[in-house]
C-alpha cells in the first residue's frame, strides 16, 4: 500500500532550495564548541610548559569555559527570541571563531582565561538557538530526524575531544586545539549566513531584564565555582557553605524578580506543564550519570592502564558508535511514540547501563567497560533527541529560545554538579578502581531516579 502521507513540513527558508544545510549549519556549530569542552584536557600539559602557568591557573583555562557557558544559557535563549535567532546564531560563531584565535594566540595564561570566558559566552549563544532553529525549520519527521542528528553530534563531539585533541597536540601543539576553530568558524558561518531562515518574528521589544541575567549568572557563577573548589575545602566547610549559600540567595533574587516582571527572561509559567519540567529532570539526569563518568573513566585509561591520550579516545568508541547509529534512528520515530515513555525507558537502560560497568578489580581491562558502554551509548542515543524535542514542544515560537536556553543550563549544570560530586567521592577511596567502583552505582542512582521522576511528570506524553 502506497504511503499516503504527506511530506515533513518544512518552514522559513528550509525549502527546496536550502535542504538540509541548516541542519549542516547547526550540526557544525554544536561539534565544535562541544568538542572544545574536552579538547582541551589532552593539552594542558603543553599549556603549562609554553605558558609558565601554575594549577590553578591551568585549572581556570579549563573551567572558565564552562563556568561562562552554563552562566550565560538562559541569557542568551531569551536575547535570541528577542533579537532574531538566525542572527544571534551567526553572532555567536563569528565571536567564537575570534575567541578561539585569541586562544590560540595567548602569550600568557591571564589572556588565554580571559579569552575562554569569552568563548564560553559565544558557545551559550550557539548552543541556546539550535534546538530552537532547528523547530523553526522543521516539522513532523524531519524535525525528529534533525533532533537526532544534532544530539548525536553533541555526545559524539565529547567522547571524541581527546581523540581530536590528542591528535592534534601530538601533530601540530596545544595552540592548534583552539586556531583549528577558525576555518571551521568560518565555514559553518558561511553555511548559516545561506541557509538560515531569515523570515523570524521575534518577540515584542519591550523593557529589557537586566536585573534577570545578572542575578542568574551570579547565582550559577557561585554554584560552578563553588562544586569546583569543594575538593579542596570540602563539602562541611564553612567558605563552602558561605559560597552556597549565596548562591541560593541569587537564585531565589532572581525567581522573585522574574515573577513580577511583564516581560521576564524566564516566564515561569512554563514549569506549569508538567512535561516541561520532566524534560529538565531527564536532561539533569543523563548529564549528571553517564557524561560526568566520562572525565574519571579517561582519568582510568590513561592513569591506570597507561594509555595515550589517542588510544583512550579510541576505547570510547564503544559509547560512541551506539549513539551515531540510534540517534538518527530515535529521531524519526520519536514523533510516532510516546515520548515520556522513550526518556523513562531510556533512564532506566542508562542506568542498567552503567551498573553493568560495575566490578572493576586493579587487574581489569578497559574491555570489562565495553558492554555497558555500549548499552550507555544506546539508552543516550534514544534519550537526547528525545529530550531535545521535548524541551522546545511545550512552548509557542516566541518562547522557544527561551525553553531551548533553559534545557541547556540544566545540562550544563548537571555536568558540572555530577563531575564534582563524583570527584569528591572518588577522592575519599585510596585505590581508584574501587572509588570508580562507587562512581557507578552512583550514577546509576542518578539515572534509576531520573527515570522514575519523568515517568510521573511526563506520563505518556506525545509531541
Amino acid at each position: 500500500m502506497v504511503d499516503q502521507r504527506p511530506a515533513p513540513e518544512i518552514t522559513g527558508r528550509q525549502d527546496r532550495e536550502s535542504g538540509w544545510w541548516p541542519l549542516a549549519a547547526i550540526v557544525a556549530a554544536v561539534f565544535m564548541l562541544m568538542l572544545d569542552a574536552t579538547v582541551v584536557t589532552v593539552a594542558v600539559p603543553g599549556m603549562r610548559h609554553d605558558l609558565h602557568a601554575g594549577l590553578g591557573d591551568l585549572q581556570w583555562v579549563v573551567n572558565a569555559y564552562t563556568m561562562a557557558m552554563a552562566a550565560s544559557q538562559l541569557t542568551a535563549g531569551a536575547f535570541a527570541d528577542r533579537w532574531g535567532r538566525r542572527r544571534s546564531f551567526l553572532a555567536g560563531v563569528a565571536l567564537f571563531a575570534a575567541a578561539s584565535l585569541a586562544c590560540g594566540l595567548a602569550p600568557t595564561a591571564a589572556a588565554l582565561i580571559a579569552a575562554r570566558a569569552v568563548q564560553g559566552l559565544a558557545g551559550a549563544l550557539m548552543f541556546a538557538t539550535t534546538l530552537a532553529l532547528i523547530a523553526q525549520c522543521y516539522t513532523g519527521q524531519a524535525r525528529g530526524v534533525a533532533f537526532g542528528v544534532r544530539g548525536t553530534a553533541a555526545g559524539l563531539a565529547v567522547v571524541l575531544g581527546p581523540v581530536v585533541g590528542g591528535a592534534l597536540v601530538s601533530g601540530l601543539g596545544w595552540r592548534w586545539v583552539f586556531l583549528v576553530n577558525v576555518p571551521v568558524g568560518a565555514v559553518t558561518l558561511a553555511m548559516g549566513a545561506r541557509a538560515l531562515p531569515r523570515e523570524e518574528t521575534p518577540r515584542a521589544r519591550r523593557r529589557i531584564d537586566l536585573a534577570g541575567p545578572c542575578l542568574l549568572a551570579v547565582s550559577l557563577s557561585l554554584l560552578v565555582f563553588g562544586l569546583l573548589r569543594v575538593q579542596q575545602h570540602g563539602w562541611g566547610s564553612a567558605e563552602t557553605a558561605l559560597v552556597f549559600c549565596a548562591s541560593a540567595a541569587s537564585l531565589a533574587a532572581f525567581l522573585v524578580v522574574e515573577s513580577r516582571l511583564a516581560d521576564p527572561m524566564l516566564d515561569l509559567s512554563l514549569f506549569r506543564d508538567r512535561a516541561f519540567s520532566g524534560t529538565q529532570v531527564g536532561s539533569f539526569a543523563v548529564q549528571a550519570s553517564v557524561f560526568a563518568l566520562l572525565i574519571y573513566v579517561s582519568l582510568w585509561f590513561q592513569d591506570q592502564l597507561g594509555f595515550s591520550a589517542l588510544k583512550t579516545g579510541l576505547c570510547f568508541l564503544p559509547l560512541v558508535v551506539p549513539i551515531l547509529v540510534a540517534g538518527p534512528i530515535a529521531g524519526a520515530v520519536m514523533d510516532r511514540l510516546p515520548k515520556g515513555l522513550l526518556v523513562t525507558a531510556s533512564l532506566t537502560l542508562l542506568a542498567l547501563a552503567i551498573l553493568l560497568m560495575h566490578g572493576l578489580t586493579p587487574g581489569s581491562s578497559w574491555t570489562h567497560l565495553a558492554p555497558g558502554m555500549a548499552l550507555a551509548g544506546l539508552a543516550c542515543g534514544i534519550a537526547l533527541p528525545t529530550l531535545g524535542g521535548l524541551a522546545v514542544d511545550v512552548a509557542d515560537r516566541s518562547r522557544l529560545g527561551m525553553a531551548s536556553g533553559v534545557n541547556n543550563t540544566v545540562m550544563q549544570v548537571g555536568s558540572a554538579v555530577g563531575i564534582a560530586v563524583y570527584g569528591a567521592v572518588l577522592s575519599r577511596h585510596s585505590v581508584f578502581t574501587e572509588g570508580l567502583d562507587t562512581l557507578f552505582t552512583t550514577a546509576a542512582a542518578v539515572a534509576l531516579g531520573g527515570a522514575v521522576l519523568t515517568a510521573v511528570l511526563l506520563g505518556r506524553r506525545r509531541l
